[in-house]
C-alpha cells in the first residue's frame, strides 16, 4: 500500500485542524443555543421637547395612566447547531426588566407562525408579574425565531434612553443590565447576541480556508469516490394513507423528509384508519417481494384480519367533542354527552344552553376517531342511524329519535359543525382549535393538555399507529421514513399540532404507547 506524500499529510492535517477550529467557534459553546438581542428599547414620548406647548399625551391602558412608558423589542432564535425541544428547559427563558414594570406583552413576528399559538395560548402562554416576564418552553428547530414586544412603565418614575438594538455604548443608550434573559437548556447554552450584519469575520475567514483546502484535497484524495447520501435518506416514491385527524402532522413531516433528501417523493392520503390500512394490505399482497412502497396511520390497532402488518406507536393524539359556538354551552360531562346520543337530550336549553336543537355529526365507520369517541367516551357504540344527509334536519328518517348525519374526514366535520347551528361532533384538537365558529368543549371540567401530567383525567384521546406490511426492506425509503418518525424533527411537529410523541417516554405511561 503507497502511502500518502508529504503535501497531501499537510493539506489534510490543515483541513482538519481549520474544521476543528470551526467547529469550536460555531458548535461546541452550546449545540443547542438560544440567542437573543434586544432590538429596540425606547420610551414612549415626544421628540422635541418643546412640542408639550402644542398638545398633551397621555398613554392609557384599562383607563390607567402608564407613566414613563417604554416599548422593547426582543428577539430570541435558534441559532445552534441542533433542534431543541419542550425537555431541553431545565428552566423557562425569563425576561428581567430592571426599575420597570410590565404592563404587556404581544408577539409581532415568528417563524414558523404557529409559535404564536405556543407563545400566547390561554394558561401555558406568556406570562408576567412585576418586571419578570416568562417565556413558555417551546421548541424551536434550527434557525426557528420569534419576537416579544413588551409595553412597560417605570417603577420610580424615572426615564431612560435607549440605543435601538441593546448594544453597549452609545451617547444617553439604556445600560444592557436593564434587560437581562435567564433561564437553563440542558447541553446548550443562552447567549446575547451582538447586533450585526452578515457573517462574523472569523467565520468567513475560516470558510475561506476551508473552501481552499477542501478544493485540493478533492484533487488529492477524493477523485473518483463519488460523495454518498445521508443514512437517513433513501429515494423513490412513498405512500401513507390512513387517519384523516394525523394527516397535517404527517404531510408536514413528509415535506421536512423530502427537503432533507432528494429524490424522495411522499403522499400524504387521509381515507380513514381503516380504510387506509385496507389499502395497505392489498397493495402488500400484490407488490413483488411483498415490499410495497406504502404505509397506514391509524387512530387504532389493526383488526385482527391484517395479521400480516406491523405497527408501532408513533404519537398520542388529543381529541376534543365540539359544538357550534351558537350552542352557548363549553362543558359537558361524560353522562350527557351519552344522553345526547342516546336521544335525551334533543335542546341544547336542557343541558343550560341556548334554545337549539342539538344535531349530531358523526364519522363514518372506517374512523378511527369515531372508534375512540365511543371506546373513551361513549362506552358504547354511537347510534348508527344516519337520520339527515346534511343535518340541518330530518330528511332521511323522519321518524329517528336524533337528528344525524355522517361524513368522513376531520375537515368535513368541522365544516359542518361550525355551518349547522346546535351541531355536536368530534375531532382532533388542533384543527379544532383553528375552525371559525366551532367551541372545543371541556369533558368533565377537563382540557386536553399536551403535558401528559395535566391531561391524565381527561379521558378522551388515542394512540396514532404506523404499520407496514411486514418489515420494509432495508435501505427502503419506507424504512428510512419510519426511522425519521423518531427524529426531533418529527416530534416537534407532532408537539406543535398538540400531540405527544411516543418518541419521549419522559412521564408518559408505557401502557399508552405500547405496541
Amino acid at each position: 500500500m503507497t502511502l500518502p506524500d508529504t503535501e497531501t499529510l499537510l493539506a489534510a492535517a490543515g483541513l482538519v485542524a481549520t474544521a476543528v477550529l470551526w467547529a469550536v467557534e460555531r458548535f461546541l459553546p452550546g449545540r443547542k443555543r438560544i440567542g437573543y438581542r434586544v432590538q429596540m428599547d425606547t420610551p414612549i414620548g415626544m421628540n422635541p421637547l418643546d412640542a408639550h406647548s402644542l398638545v398633551q399625551l397621555r398613554l392609557l391602558r384599562r383607563d390607567q395612566e402608564i407613566t414613563d412608558a417604554t416599548l422593547a423589542l426582543l428577539r430570541f432564535e435558534n441559532d445552534g447547531g441542533k433542534d431543541i425541544v419542550r425537555q431541553d428547559y431545565q428552566e423557562p427563558l425569563t425576561v428581567e426588566f430592571t426599575g420597570r414594570t410590565v404592563i404587556g406583552v404581544e408577539v409581532p413576528d415568528a417563524n414558523p407562525p404557529d409559535l404564536v399559538g405556543m407563545l400566547t395560548r390561554n394558561g401555558s402562554g406568556l406570562r408576567h408579574s412585576g418586571g419578570r416576564l416568562v417565556v413558555p418552553k417551546v421548541p424551536l428547530n434550527k434557525r426557528n425565531h420569534f419576537k416579544l414586544l413588551v409595553l412597560l412603565s417605570a417603577d420610580d418614575g424615572g426615564g431612560s434612553g435607549g440605543d435601538g438594538d441593546g448594544s453597549n455604548g452609545g451617547g444617553g443608550g439604556r445600560r444592557s443590565h436593564d434587560v437581562v434573559v435567564g433561564g437553563f437548556i440542558s447541553g446548550g447554552r443562552i447567549r446575547r447576541n451582538a447586533q450585526r450584519w452578515g457573517p462574523r469575520k472569523l467565520s468567513l475567514g475560516l470558510g475561506g480556508v476551508c473552501i481552499i483546502l477542501v478544493g485540493l484535497l478533492g484533487g488529492l484524495l477524493l477523485n473518483g469516490h463519488p460523495a454518498t447520501a445521508g443514512g437517513e435518506c433513501a429515494t423513490g416514491r412513498l405512500t401513507v394513507d390512513g387517519s384523516s385527524a394525523f394527516a397535517p402532522p404527517m404531510r408536514e413531516i413528509a415535506q421536512q423528509y423530502e427537503a432533507r433528501c432528494q429524490g424522495a417523493e411522499i403522499e400524504v392520503a387521509e381515507s380513514g384508519s381503516l380504510a387506509g390500512l385496507g389499502r395497505l394490505s392489498k397493495a402488500g399482497k400484490s407488490a413483488p417481494g411483498g415490499n410495497p412502497a406504502f404505509l397506514a396511520v391509524s387512530d387504532v390497532a389493526a383488526p385482527s384480519i391484517y395479521q400480516e402488518l406491523t405497527g408501532r406507536p408513533v404519537g398520542i393524539i388529543l381529541l376534543a367533542l365540539v359544538v357550534n359556538e351558537r350552542t352557548g354551552v363549553d362543558n359537558l360531562t361524560s353522562e350527557q354527552v351519552r344522553g345526547i346520543y342516546e336521544g335525551r337530550y334533543t335542546n341544547w336549553e336542557q343541558l343550560g344552553g341556548k334554545d337549539l336543537p342539538v344535531r349530531i355529526v358523526g364519522r363514518d365507520a372506517a374512523s378511527g376517531t369515531r372508534r375512540a369517541f365511543e371506546t373513551s367516551v361513549l362506552r358504547g357504540s354511537e347510534p348508527g342511524t344516519v337520520s339527515s344527509y346534511d343535518c340541518s334536519g330530518k330528511d332521511r328518517d323522519a321518524a329517528a329519535r336524533v337528528t344525524r348525519c355522517e361524513v368522513n374526514s376531520t375537515g368535513s366535520l368541522l365544516d359542518a359543525v361550525g355551518r349547522v347551528p346546535g351541531a355536536i361532533g368530534y375531532a382532533e384538537v388542533y384543527a379544532a382549535a383553528k375552525h371559525p365558529r366551532v367551541t372545543s368543549v371541556r369533558l368533565n371540567g377537563r382540557e386536553p393538555d399536551i403535558e401528559w401530567g395535566g391531561q391524565r383525567n381527561y379521558p378522551f384521546w388515542t394512540v396514532e399507529y404506523l404499520y407496514a406490511y411486514g418489515q420494509p426492506e432495508d435501505g427502503s425509503l419506507a424504512a428510512k421514513f419510519r426511522v425519521f418518525m423518531d427524529s426531533d424533527t418529527a416530534k416537534n411537529v407532532l408537539r406543535k399540532y398538540r400531540h405527544v410523541p411516543c418518541a419521549d417516554q419522559s412521564g408518559v405511561p408505557a401502557s399508552a404507547c405500547r405496541p
